[in-house]
């Protein structure tokens, strides 16, 4: 084969042949590229390739697409001469398809087009007919009266070996002629099996044609053998004709059922069969387009497929008549069911009512804990005269902090504490800028808190609000840092607050500071308080988990 080219590649070329039923070596322009199968190198001779083999022919090839890269240091600009050396095995017809040369990402998407077709999905068939296979092998070790599914099981793995041998394994494991003979015993198998199961599924007991079958099984592997050594002169190509045959045989016995039966699970066995039978005729009775894929792997899915729903579908029948059996069981389950449903909604609606209850009075005693002892303090001083205007507006401002408070624990946190953390800025930004305190605020993201309670989250701001309370009214700082993260351990969420102003000595902590780390122990916490002539740093964590 001669193909020109304008100019001297710099990429590597290919040759692609989609067929190739032998072995052999390919050669450019006197050199040699690569082996296709077993052949081992053999070197050109004056422009030709030397007639010389191996003296032990090699195991048959299947059908793989095959892909040779052509080095581009081997191609030049004009005229390139490919030389491909075949072995074909005795008694066999050789087959070789187009061949396409060009460069290789081009030549390779027509190669992986090829390889889904008579690789890949070959491979799947053989994955899905070893399922099948193991599935209804498994049936019938349990219900060994299953012979007529296991006679199916067996053929669907004897189908998937000859799949295997004969399209999908490139290397053979055994030499020639054995490998071959391995191989279309595997198909002369699965072709009985099926007649077996044909004849058992139609109910039919001939034990004579069943010892008939039986001897050809036997027999066919010494006609096959003597076929392929060329022995007496009996042609391979006549003993694939006596396997179709069979296929004919239990591919008419379907039918036949079919006719009798008439019903959808018959006539889909019909035409699964058919099908098998239309793709072998097509492929040993008329002229087959070389370049085309062979299908032969294909041609017992649609069997297998219509074989697996018949058993799901006897599966479900059984499961329908088990719940008839049932019925009246499943009746009184179904009523217990139902009592219990009652009884649990109700349970849970008491459930419902206790936690409302509980919530009720919670916000209840924190509102009179907190902001009705304030208002209550404010209004006896009041009374007395002892408050001035201004004095009633910060105490009245405290209570609104305080009730704002109440209601920003009740919103929704789902955990996490940056809403939290929010709303008190949200609450404080007004009231610093006021006071002329700069805000340093570096919340970050933090990891779920799964304590973070309505009650805790009001624990959490109250301690947070006394102490920006304590800032602004004792530490005379111009500034706060405000800081969240996760501490080295990884069990605490810590929350820092530190401040530049004058301290305070830590004696005189009072009892506010006293309310803060008990609300701090009350969440599973604890609060740290650090103060110096610099400043003032608090560190609550709280626990993750």
């Amino acid at each position: 084969m001669q193909f020109n080219l304008p100019i001297a590649p710099d990429e590597f070329y290919a040759a692609y042949m989609p067929l190739l039923e032998s072995s052999g070596a390919l050669y450019v322009n006197g050199a040699f590229v690569g082996r296709i199968g077993a052949v081992a190198p053999v070197a050109p001779a004056m422009g030709r390739l030397a007639p010389s083999m191996p003296k032990a022919p090699p195991a048959f090839v299947g059908f793989p697409p095959r892909l040779v890269s052509i080095p581009p240091d081997l191609l030049r600009a004009g005229a390139n001469t490919i030389y491909l050396q075949l072995w074909v095995k005795r008694g066999t017809r050789g087959a070789l398809s187009t061949i396409a040369v060009g460069p290789r990402p081009a030549v390779r998407a027509a190669y992986q087009r090829r390889v889904l077709v008579v690789v890949t999905g070959p491979r799947i068939v053989i994955i899905l007919s070893c399922v099948l296979g193991l599935f209804i092998g498994l049936l019938w070790m349990r219900r060994r009266r299953e012979s007529t599914y296991g006679y199916a099981g067996l053929s669907a793995v004897a189908f998937a070996l000859f799949v295997a041998g004969r399209f999908v394994i490139s290397e053979p494991v055994l030499p020639f002629p054995y490998w071959d003979l391995a191989v279309r015993g595997t198909l002369e198998c699965y072709i009985v099996l099926m007649c077996f199961f044909a004849l058992r599924y139609g109910g039919w007991r001939r034990p004579r044609l069943e010892r008939l079958l039986w001897g050809y099984v036997i027999v066919s592997p010494v006609l096959d053998g003597a076929a392929l050594l060329g022995v007496g002169g009996w042609p391979i190509q006549e003993w694939w004709l006596m396997t179709f045959a069979v296929t004919v045989f239990y591919v008419a016995i379907f039918w036949i059922i079919a006719w009798q039966k008439k019903t959808v699970e018959t006539l889909c066995l019909a035409l699964a069969g058919s099908f098998k039978f239309v793709i072998s005729a097509n492929e040993y009775l008329l002229p087959y387009p070389i370049d085309l894929p062979h299908y032969q792997p294909y041609a017992y899915l649609p069997m297998f497929l219509v074989i697996g729903w018949m058993l799901v579908d006897r599966f479900a029948r059984s499961l329908n008549e088990f719940e008839k059996l049932n019925a009246q069981l499943e009746r009184r389950v179904a009523d217990k069911h139902a009592e219990l449903a009652c009884t649990y909604e109700r349970m849970q609606a008491m459930e419902r009512n206790q936690a409302v209850v509980e919530e009720r009075s919670r916000i209840m005693r924190d509102m009179h804990d907190g902001i009705g002892a304030q208002l209550i303090s404010t209004l006896n001083l009041v009374e007395h005269g002892e408050y001035s205007g201004t004095d009633v507006a910060a105490a009245l401002r405290e209570c609104i902090d305080d009730l704002r408070l109440t209601i920003d624990s009740l919103e929704p946190t789902e955990n996490d504490l940056l809403p939290v953390m929010g709303n008190l800025r949200y609450r404080l930004d007004e009231r610093l800028r006021k006071q002329g305190i700069d805000l340093d605020w570096q919340v970050s993201e933090v990891p779920e808190i799964s304590c973070l309670t309505p009650q805790n989250v009001l624990h959490v701001l109250r301690i947070l609000q006394e102490a920006f309370s304590n800032i602004i009214k004792h530490a005379h700082a111009t500034g706060i840092h405000v800081e969240t993260g996760l501490d080295a351990t990884g069990k605490h969420i810590y929350i820092q607050v530190r401040d530049n102003g004058v301290g305070f000595c830590g004696q005189r902590t009072g009892r506010g500071i006293a309310s803060m780390k008990h609300r701090a122990n009350l969440i599973g916490g604890r609060l740290d308080i650090q103060s110096s002539a610099a400043g003032t740093t608090l560190n609550l964590l709280l626990p993750v988990s």
